[in-house]
């Protein structure tokens, strides 16, 4: 059946994720001051600027990063947000970690809260990124060896118990080479830093 009412057009483009933007809403036929009604009635909820739900869909993991990533597409999520994402050590991101180019404008986010991190390195936004499909939208995440090596760049942001919980999990993990936490150390300039963590969790 064709989706004919604003809240059906809604739906349907929930089915295959479900945060909706305004531009996607605007796509299907479904303006702005449509979704402020309907927002309004309770037939969808405000998740984010210009993110919209429908009310009766049930949660996904990572909102908060999926928001982030969203609102703020060149940014890499990073540090303690790519930590609890991969699922390594036991400290929780209170906040969305994104790194960002240094002459990016801050972005003007009310929610999810950001901590910025600024770099500029070009291979700091290619090197161990990955991209993940988490409700149906892309988000640019650090790989598990490129996090523990940032963590240890930005020691004195995330602390030195947040560097050494994550490298000795991923010590006891041998089933992958540990080559490329190497590379990425010698890339950020931290290979002196690691080595004697490294050898002492060997």
């Amino acid at each position: 059946m064709k989706a004919t009412t604003p809240i059906q057009k809604l739906s349907r483009l929930a089915a295959s994720t479900p945060l909706i933007r305004v531009s996607d809403a605007a796509a299907v036929g479904v303006p702005s001051a449509i979704l402020s009604r309907l927002t309004r009635s309770g037939a969808l909820k405000r998740v984010g600027r210009g993110l919209y739900q429908i009310a009766e869909t049930q949660g996904y993991n990572h909102p908060d990063i999926v928001e982030a990533a969203l609102l703020v597409p060149k940014g890499v999520i990073v540090l303690l947000s790519a930590l609890n994402f991969h699922g390594v050590g036991t400290h929780q991101a209170w906040e969305v970690w994104m790194q960002l180019p240094a002459n990016f404008p801050a972005p003007k986010v009310a929610h999810p809260p950001l901590r910025i991190i600024r770099s500029r390195m070009p291979g700091a936004f290619t090197e161990g990124v990955e991209t993940h499909m988490i409700a149906g939208h892309p988000v640019r995440i650090t790989d598990v060896d490129r996090t523990i090596v940032d963590c240890f760049k930005h020691r004195n942001h995330v602390t030195l118990e947040v560097c050494v919980e994550a490298l000795r999990e991923r010590m006891k993990n041998r089933r992958h080479s540990l080559q490329a936490i190497h590379r990425y150390a010698k890339l950020m300039g931290v290979s002196r830093v690691m080595q004697p963590y490294m050898e002492a969790l060997a």
